[in-house]
């Protein structure tokens, strides 16, 4: 794993950003004050355009820009070494206004399989709606990607690690190609987080999360965030300001709150998520682990080069059969059945029914998720609780199957 303050912008490491933000400050408010207004007053017309003109730093109306949703971003931005960020009502909010931004009617888009089934979801109501033209690429061969760029394609859209099955995607050979064809690179990386790995850094135009996983990480809020150079984002917040996909002021505290934990939560999540792969490929009623800390797995040596604070909280295992993956997950207590991740506390979920339910057996199974597979999103808990959990859980799958 790379040095997460190798490349830290500014004077402060990663730690001392999270809980200060990019402009630390000894006098005033140790939290940013939530401003409960959605406009903004004016001695007159001068300043209220003046206001106006600012757009996302601005005070003037909440869709055009506001301070509590300003000062998260601002710190967002600085985590990731981001010129700019914006935030979203949601994840998949955020995917769309990255899309909508920078592809117009008949452009040509180019995706992997293996993205979120919530991605697939956007593209074919873009296909159908607004005449974008999508080809999904494998994950697992990159020798492949090359042909599917075409003149006419302007975004390449990828997930490091994907979701479910973790397959890692060189980054910054991902960014080279799209460069070359004209294209702009987007990554989604809620698995790794904005601390774990940095794709702007690896040559991304935009970086685009769901706030509600590793961000959030409390399993209470919904939000997104796309992070970029001011000249990408300002066509990114032209679509949030149309169309009004942003958070409350609230949640925008929640996020910046949560921010100051965010280094302490991924580490501790992420090494627990390798114990416990290392002790599942172990475990008999288990028929392989996807986790990209495994030496094993095909993408470790490209993880290990491009995430920073360990190999994320996800992971995922093939127990042979779908009857055997729901056994399992309806005779585990400690990890909740719930459709997220990246939270404190410990998730499972059958992609299934859940993250990739839309892309149905066909689907899934040229994305390379097996009906058996089972997602664990690994918390903060005591490890021998978890591994006691899956023990036990596992034990009764097999018995019943």
């Amino acid at each position: 794993m790379s040095d997460p303050d190798r490349s830290r912008p500014g004077p402060f490491g990663l730690h001392t950003r999270a809980v200060h933000g990019p402009n630390p400050e000894s006098s005033g408010p140790a939290s940013t004050p939530i401003v409960h207004s959605a406009t903004f007053g004016f001695d007159g017309l001068d300043a209220l355009n003046e206001e106006q003109f600012k757009g996302r730093a601005g005070a003037y109306y909440q869709r055009v820009g506001h301070p509590t949703l300003y000062a998260c971003e601002q710190r967002l931005a600085s985590l990731e070494g981001a010129e700019a960020a914006l935030l979203f009502s949601s994840g998949v909010a955020a995917v769309a206004a990255a899309f909508m931004a920078h592809l117009r009617a008949g452009d040509h888009v180019v995706a992997l399989h293996q993205c979120y089934g919530g991605t697939h979801d956007l593209l074919e109501w873009g296909r159908e709606r607004l005449g974008w033209q999508v080809t999904l690429v494998d994950a697992r061969e990159p020798a492949s990607w090359a042909a599917a760029l075409r003149p006419g394609t302007k975004i390449f859209h990828v997930e490091s690690p994907t979701n479910p099955m973790l397959c890692v995607i060189d980054l910054a050979e991902a960014a080279t190609l799209a460069r070359a064809r004209g294209a702009r690179l987007t990554v989604d990386n809620t698995f790794a987080s904005p601390i774990g790995q940095h794709p702007l850094a690896l040559g991304a135009d935009l970086s685009i999360y769901s706030a509600t996983k590793s961000i959030g990480g409390h399993s209470d809020l919904l939000a997104g965030v796309v992070m970029g150079s001011d000249a990408a984002i300002r066509e990114v917040w032209r679509v949030r300001k149309t169309f009004g996909g942003l958070p409350g002021p609230d949640v925008a505290w929640q996020i910046e709150r949560s921010l100051k934990t965010l280094p302490l939560r991924v580490a501790a999540a992420n090494a627990q998520a390798l114990e416990l792969a290392k002790r599942l490929t172990a475990h008999p009623a288990v028929a392989s682990v996807a986790y990209p800390g495994l030496e094993a797995h095909p993408g470790h040596v490209i993880a290990a080069r491009q995430m920073s604070l360990g190999f994320g909280p996800v992971l995922s295992i093939d127990l042979r059969s779908a009857a055997a993956a729901e056994a399992m997950v309806n005779a585990l207590t400690l990890f909740r059945h719930a459709p997220s991740l990246g939270g404190v506390d410990s998730l499972v979920g059958l992609p299934a029914h859940t993250s990739h339910i839309q892309l149905g057996a066909d689907g899934r199974a040229r994305a390379g998720i097996p009906e058996g597979c089972v997602r664990l999103s690994v918390g903060v808990e005591d490890v021998a609780d978890l591994w006691a959990d899956l023990e036990q859980a596992l034990a009764k799958a097999t018995v019943t199957v």
